[in-house]
């Protein structure tokens, strides 16, 4: 199925497979499952993994496998749906992935932790790089999502 996707990426019974393929990869097992099992294990009573590092990178790894791939699927779905190119499509998904991992650590560590503000000040670098070759008026809305 995917294999095939090349042929049609441009009509748009192909972006709407695409944006298919996409959620799908966003909410499996390597995605938003596996992000939602590992938040899910401390309130069950086991502690955060010690091969994660403690609390702060527990967050983060939450977050990179929660929050970040399913921002990263709407950038790049409605990249995708919008016509856009590959490149544009890769930078908006990456856009989104550090924009959701974010909003997941401030959700879970909050605004105010310094161990929250270092990796949250990391990400948003990551993020604006991501945007810097877009331009107009849009941009500044998106860059906004980083402004916490």
């Amino acid at each position: 199925m995917i294999a095939g996707l090349d042929a049609v990426k441009g009509s748009m019974s192909g972006r709407i497979l695409r944006v298919i393929v996409e959620v799908a990869r966003a909410a499996g097992a390597e995605g938003m499952v596996e992000g939602q099992y590992e938040q899910v294990l401390p309130q069950r009573g086991q502690s955060v993994s010690r091969e994660l590092g403690g609390e702060g990178h527990w967050v983060k790894f939450v977050s990179e496998k929660k929050d970040g791939p399913l921002h990263a699927c709407g950038a790049a779905c409605g990249t995708i749906l919008g016509g856009g190119r590959e490149e544009e499509i890769e930078r908006l998904r990456r856009y989104g992935l550090y924009v959701g991992m974010i909003q997941g650590i401030c959700q879970r560590m909050g605004r105010e932790e310094e161990t929250a503000i270092e990796m949250v000040e990391g990400l948003r670098e990551l993020a604006l790089k991501e945007v810097k070759d877009f331009s107009g008026a849009q941009v500044e809305a998106i860059c906004g999502l980083v402004n916490i």
